[in-house]
C-alpha cells in the first residue's frame, strides 16, 4: 500500500510540476506579446532630432503642471481645433493622469471612445509639429 502510495505522490508531483511549467511558460509568452505589441507603438527618441527644437517646458510638481509658454502651448491647442471632448481627454490623460476607464465613467463614455478620441488627437498633433517643425534626419 504504500509503494501506491508513493506513486500517487509522484504523479501528482509530476502533474503539478507539469502545471507550473505550463503556467510559466503561458507567462512567459504573454509577457513577451505585450512588450511587442508595447514597443511597436512606442518611438524613441533620438537627441540629434531633438537639439534642434527650441521648446521650452518646465514642469513643477508641487502643485499642477505648469509650462513657461503658456500662451505658444494655447495657440498650437486653437490652431488645432480640438473639440471640447478631445481637450477634455488629453487634460484628463495627461494632467490629471487618469486611466481611459476613468476617463471614460467621468464623461459617460466608452473606454474604447477614449481611447480613439486619444489616438486621433495625438495624431493631429503629431501631424502639426510634423508641419511646422522640420525634422532631419
Amino acid at each position: 500500500m504504500m509503494r501506491n502510495g508513493n506513486k500517487d505522490n509522484e504523479a501528482v508531483e509530476k502533474a503539478f510540476s507539469s502545471y507550473v511549467k505550463t503556467c510559466l511558460r503561458h507567462s512567459s509568452r504573454d509577457y513577451f506579446r505585450k512588450m511587442l505589441h508595447h514597443s511597436a507603438h512606442t518611438t524613441l527618441l533620438d537627441e540629434r532630432k531633438i537639439r534642434n527644437y527650441s521648446l521650452s517646458v518646465s514642469i513643477y510638481l508641487p502643485s499642477l503642471l505648469q509650462v513657461e509658454d503658456k500662451q505658444a502651448i494655447l495657440q498650437i491647442i486653437n490652431e488645432l481645433n480640438l473639440s471640447p471632448v478631445e481637450k477634455k481627454i488629453l487634460y484628463l490623460k495627461y494632467v490629471r493622469d487618469q486611466t481611459d476607464k476613468d476617463i471614460a465613467n467621468s464623461l459617460g463614455i466608452t473606454r474604447q471612445a477614449v481611447s480613439k478620441t486619444k489616438a486621433h488627437t495625438l495624431i493631429k498633433i503629431k501631424s502639426y509639429f510634423n508641419s511646422h517643425f522640420q525634422i532631419r534626419n
